[in-house]
């Protein structure tokens, strides 16, 4: 594995005593600490190495990826399922969905109060919200979380039909598949 030239790494070490928090220190593990605290002023996260977006983002990814409700990893079944899973929540956490504490006071008389802003957006990597499916296609690019290799191709499968050879009926909104 490389690691990138730039890396830098703080890490806040919590004392506990009866399951409780009683001190805390934060200590430089790879970098310099001018180093960390301009990259912290230059994203306004803060005035020293703290653990808020970790923790912030660790429950992002249990809310909305199952395998993590619980401390277990049983029902992720593979490292590939749950890799699936962290990369879907990751790409949609970065430029799908908005945060509110992203948002920028809107333009007067645009008749709205904020304008809404993905992790992206503010990184200033894309001008709009990506829905789902043109992020998690092959050519998206992969700071947007574009995948780094193609999907495996889909299995064709031929249409549905009764005994009579006629197409059976598809529920409502739904479309049935064919074959190429």
């Amino acid at each position: 594995m490389e690691v990138e030239p730039d890396l830098l790494i703080g890490q806040v070490v919590k004392r506990y005593a009866q399951r409780r928090v009683v001190s805390t220190s934060q200590r430089v593990v790879r970098g310099t600490a001018a180093a960390i605290g301009a990259v912290l002023d230059a994203t306004a996260t803060g005035t020293g190495i703290h653990t808020a977006s970790i923790e912030r983002l660790n429950a992002t990814f249990r809310s909305h990826l199952t395998p993590l409700v619980r401390r277990g990893r049983a029902l992720a079944h593979t490292v590939a399922t749950l890799d699936a899973g962290m990369w879907l929540v990751g790409t949609s956490y970065n430029v799908c969905w908005s945060h509110a504490s992203l948002r920028l006071e809107a333009p007067a008389g645009s008749g709205r109060k904020w304008l809404e802003r993905t992790p992206a957006m503010a990184a200033g990597l894309t001008d709009h919200p990506w829905t789902l499916r043109p992020a998690a296609l092959p050519g998206a690019p992969a700071c947007l979380g574009g995948s780094q290799a193609a999907w495996p191709p889909a299995q064709a499968r031929p249409p549905a039909s009764n005994a009579a050879g006629s197409l059976t009926p598809v529920p409502c909104g739904a479309t049935p598949l064919s074959a190429h």
